[in-house]
């Protein structure tokens, strides 16, 4: 949310608590709230990680369920998925991961169509096994550092 947008709520008696704002306005504004008497405001919120999905999509093993995808691929295609499921754990992205099968198992169950991919997330390879897209990121020679930027 810019400046103007919170000068706009102040006028209309809406606080500014749970909105997110750049950095330089949250700044600009604590230096004044105090003697305004008005609360300090925070830079950005807290989401939390929780979806709302089926338990079992939760308890989901992600390692074991994308391994399994792979278990007759070459050496390639198997390092790769250690490898990306290495940098998916140290950043702490399973459960979107979770998420992702369940939107996938959805969107198969009803028969939805979805795009062949686009941007970044095609250099997972991790993603293509789910079906998020189907682009194959080994055979393309894709570098999984453009998606985890």
């Amino acid at each position: 949310m810019t400046e103007n947008d919170a000068v706009e709520l102040l006028y209309r008696g809406k606080g500014l608590q749970n909105i997110a704002f750049v950095d330089e306005v949250v700044q600009q504004f604590n230096s004044h709230a105090v003697e305004l008497g008005l609360d300090e405001i925070v830079s950005s919120i807290q989401h939390s990680k929780e979806f709302n999905i089926p338990q079992h999509y939760k308890d989901i093993d992600v390692e074991e369920h994308i391994r399994k995808l792979v278990e007759q691929g070459d050496p390639d295609q198997i390092g790769r998925v250690e490898m990306e499921l290495a940098e998916f754990k140290a950043r702490n992205l399973f459960p979107i991961i979770q998420l992702l099968i369940y939107i996938i198992d959805t969107m198969r169950k009803n028969n939805l169509v979805w795009g062949i991919g686009r941007g970044s997330a095609v250099s997972s390879y991790l993603l293509y096994l789910l079906g998020v897209h189907k682009v194959d990121s080994v055979k393309y020679k894709l570098d999984i550092k453009e998606f985890l930027k």
